[in-house]
């Protein structure tokens, strides 16, 4: 009976000695994580800086130092492909001049006026106002159905009249290249005094055996037309479309074309445009005078300057190189509601291999602000709706909540990497950068 306190005061003390063992490894643990903690952490010294905003944008090289040589007629030939290298004096291909005399063109029959000259066409078209036809698509599944020569009317709504004729033609191809296959019928039928008018609308009705009724939806327009080609360069017109003419009426001026003459290089370069009907001029550019245009967006135009400075980087050569905005734009380019300017900064290539044409970025400075403290955006701790940066003096007692060493600041100005700071007693002051490990990790995100 006397022996069982023994026993039992033994497994206590054998008890008690495994819990102290248990709590020194524990406090030994944690005293090692806080160490560990302390060392990892990183640390920032808030001292006066500053920040620049950029506005990036990318475009083509481009020559900034270029001769057009605008031909006054029709290219006949060229000798040259866009990218050659090209000598001054060389002979780059012909082209028919434009005689200094000035002619007149007219009309060679009564009618109206459809078509006028322009870059694409150097011809008027004048039409019978009296001979009609309409052309309907019809689907490629039907049009077998229908023959040349059978009847057909077309009722025009704003007229309230129908007008009657035939068939005059099928087309034997297409134009749409789509799965919906169409080809184009034509019927031609006389105005009498219906009053209908060119470019008005109208509807088909004609009988295709084995279907009935075929209806299809057209436009108006005249069967007899005459061209009046112009083997020149239009210098003025004195009608316009829409109007009524008669045979032998004027119809402009224009200076008729001589004989075949050389197109010339007027300086050594390479060919960077040819002549186009758009565009009659053949452009040679200096391959070491070199620009970048690039498109600003509206929000940051009013923020650049001339002979501002400008970083340009070529990810073709993997170079980058300082150029100077020597024009902005001043009429933009609006893609639904979002307006660019174009700017053009100029630049030397030194000894890197750049080639007209290769894609380039440019980086901007379009605000600036120096001598103000600023601390990385990893520093900034948002609690609600409000900032804070962390005291490096929690490192000294880490047990205790970081909340305990807040200090409260106002955040400006912003950067990829850094953010401005405003607060009492910020100046020199030591703080640290938040890891992910710590328990308030969840609380920290980027502003």
């Amino acid at each position: 009976m006397e022996k069982k306190p023994k026993k039992s005061l033994r497994k206590y003390a054998i008890i008690g000695v495994i819990l102290l063992i248990i709590i020194a490894l524990v406090w030994f643990q944690m005293r090692r994580s806080q160490n560990n903690l302390a060392q990892n952490t990183e640390t920032f010294v808030i001292v006066p800086s500053e920040i620049s905003l950029v506005s990036i944008a990318t475009g083509k090289l481009t020559s900034s130092d270029e001769d057009a040589i605008k031909l006054t007629g029709t290219v006949s030939s060229l000798f040259v492909e866009l990218g050659d290298v090209v000598s001054k004096g060389e002979v780059l291909g012909e082209y028919t001049k434009q005689s200094l005399d000035k002619l007149g063109v007219y009309a060679p029959i009564g009618g109206i006026v459809t078509q006028l000259p322009s870059a694409l066409s150097q011809e008027f078209i004048i039409s019978n106002p009296n001979a009609l036809e309409m052309t309907v698509s019809v689907p490629e599944i039907e049009i077998k159905k229908f023959k040349l020569g059978q009847s057909a009317e077309v009722y025009v709504l704003a007229v309230d009249s129908t007008l009657y004729g035939s068939i005059s033609e099928i087309s034997n191809f297409s134009l749409t290249q789509t799965p919906a296959t169409s080809y184009t019928v034509t019927v031609t039928f006389d105005k009498r005094d219906s009053g209908a008018l060119i470019g008005m609308s109208g509807v088909l009705k004609t009988f295709v055996e084995g279907y009935g009724d075929y209806y299809a939806n057209g436009k108006l327009s005249s069967s007899d037309q005459r061209s009046v080609k112009v083997e020149g360069s239009i210098t003025s017109t004195t009608v316009k479309v829409g109007d009524t003419i008669q045979a032998r009426q004027k119809l402009g001026e224009y200076q008729p074309s001589s004989a075949k003459t050389n197109i010339i290089a007027s300086r050594d370069g390479v060919v960077s445009a040819l002549p186009t009907a758009v565009k009659s001029e053949l452009v040679i550019s200096n391959p070491d005078a070199l620009q970048l245009i690039v498109n600003i967006s509206e929000t940051d135009i009013h923020k650049i300057e001339l002979n501002q400075s400008a970083q340009i980087y070529v990810e073709a050569v993997d170079a980058s190189f300082t150029g100077t905005v020597v024009r902005i734009g001043q009429i933009g380019n609006t893609n639904l509601d979002y307006t660019t300017y174009p700017v053009t900064i100029s630049f030397e290539s030194s000894d890197v291999p750049l080639f007209l044409g290769m894609s380039g970025s440019a980086q901007i400075v379009i605000e600036k602000k120096s001598n103000i403290l600023v601390v990385p955006y990893e520093a900034i701790v948002i609690d609600g709706t409000s900032r804070y940066l962390i005291s490096s003096e929690w490192l000294k007692n880490t047990s205790k909540p970081q909340s305990d060493y807040y200090i409260p600041v106002t955040t400006g100005l912003a950067d990829v990497y850094n953010i401005e700071v405003t607060g009492e007693d910020l100046l020199n002051r030591e703080i640290i950068i938040p890891q992910e490990s710590t328990s308030l990790a969840g609380l920290f995100r980027r502003p």
